[in-house]
């Protein structure tokens, strides 16, 4: 299974994103009004608890239902995605920067928690 997941704003006033796999997670922060250079672009190794943990959080089942697709970028806001990918299934979700989604609030702790290791 591979998660990735970002949010992406308007005007290129800031984007990430986080690409996470049994054995790697990479993060990458960028504003691209500033520089095409990220300003953060770090790797590390996924660890057998880390793994348990997104595993544990993710019901792809229910992940498969969700039906987002929003476009606040279009307006020069934000939007934040997230998709899944495991075997021969993929789905993608896009809402808007900030929004819990119920039914994966735990995922989103999880990648928030990700973000803010990263961003340290």
């Amino acid at each position: 299974m591979v998660i990735k997941a970002g949010f992406m704003c308007g005007w290129g006033s800031g984007e990430d994103s986080l690409i996470i796999s049994s054995t790697m997670i990479k993060y990458v922060y960028s504003v691209p009004a500033k520089s095409h250079v990220p300003e953060i672009n770090q790797t590390r190794f996924t660890t057998t608890n880390d793994w348990k943990n997104i595993t544990n959080t993710i019901n792809i089942n229910n992940f498969l239902e969700l039906n987002y697709n929003t476009c606040n970028i279009c307006l020069d806001g934000c939007d934040e995605w997230i998709s899944l990918k495991n075997d021969s299934v993929s789905h993608q979700i896009r809402f808007g920067l900030g929004l819990k989604i119920d039914s994966i609030k735990p995922l989103q702790d999880l990648l928030s928690q990700f973000r803010s290791e990263f961003r340290k």
